[in-house]
C-alpha cells in the first residue's frame, strides 16, 4: 500500500507533554481531597479525553468538575517541559518531501493542541491538528476520523494512523484504517503486542526505517 497521507496521535507520538500533564492533574487531584496518584498512573489513564482520564483516577462522578478545574491550571503549565519526541522532526520533514500529507488527530483539547505543536514549530508542516471538543466527536468514534480523512484529502485506504495505545488502535480499526503503534507513550511495546495485532516500534526512526520508506518503493 502506497502512503499518501499520515495522521498521528499527539501526546507520546510526535510530543512528550507529560510533566506539564502530570502537575496540572495531581494538583486539581489534590485540591479536591483526592490522594495524588503517581506520575506513572496519570500516564497510564490518558488516551481519552481529559474527562475520561479523570473518570479513570477519581471517578466519573467528579470527572465534570475536575476538568472544569484543570482547564486553567493547564493553560499555565503546559509549555513546561514541552519537547518533541526523538524523529518526530524527521519524520515530517520526510514526509513534506515525499508529498506526503501530515496532521494530528488527538483527544487532547483542540487548542491545546494546536499551541503546542505551533509552540514546537511543528504546524506548520503538519497540515491541521484536530482534536477533543472541536467536534462533538472524540477518538475511536468513526465520525471523528472521517473528519480529519476528509480535511486531510486522502481515503482510509491510502492513509495511516500512528499512535501510541490501544485507543489509537481502535481509532484506526474502526476508519477501516492502516495502524502503526510506538512504545513512546502510554503503553509498553509489550503491552502494545499484547493488546494490539498490529507493528510496533521503539521509535519514530525505526518506524520511518521500517515502514514509511518502504511504502514508497
Amino acid at each position: 500500500m502506497t502512503i499518501r497521507a499520515i495522521l498521528f496521535d499527539l501526546d507520546g507520538t510526535l510530543i512528550d507533554q507529560f510533566q506539564a500533564i502530570y502537575k496540572s492533574f495531581s494538583q486539581v487531584i489534590n485540591e479536591m481531597g483526592f490522594p495524588v496518584p503517581s506520575f506513572e498512573t496519570v500516564k497510564k489513564a490518558i488516551g481519552g479525553a481529559s474527562e475520561t482520564t479523570m473518570a479513570k483516577l477519581i471517578g466519573k462522578e467528579y470527572a465534570k468538575e475536575a476538568v472544569h478545574r484543570l482547564r486553567p491550571i493547564f493553560e499555565k503549565e503546559m509549555l513546561n517541559d514541552l519537547f518533541v519526541l526523538p524523529g518526530a522532526p524527521e519524520i515530517l520533514k520526510f514526509c513534506k518531501k515525499n508529498n506526503i500529507k501530515t496532521a494530528v488527530l488527538t483527544n487532547k483539547h483542540g487548542p491545546h493542541a494546536r499551541a503546542a505543536c505551533e509552540f514546537l514549530q511543528l504546524l506548520p508542516p503538519l497540515e491541521f491538528a484536530l482534536g477533543a471538543n472541536d467536534t462533538q466527536w472524540k477518538k475511536p468514534e468513526i465520525e471523528l476520523t472521517q473528519l480529519a480523512l476528509s480535511k486531510i484529502g486522502h481515503s482510509s485506504q491510502d492513509t495511516v494512523y500512528i499512535g501510541d495505545s490501544p485507543y489509537d488502535f481502535q481509532t484506526a480499526k474502526n476508519a477501516n484504517m492502516r495502524c502503526f503503534l510506538l512504545s513512546t507513550g502510554t503503553h509498553s511495546e509489550s503491552e502494545l503486542v499484547k493488546e494490539c495485532p498490529v507493528s510496533v516500534d521503539t521509535d519514530l526512526f525505526t518506524l520511518l526505517e521500517k515502514r514509511i520508506i518502504p511504502s514508497l518503493d
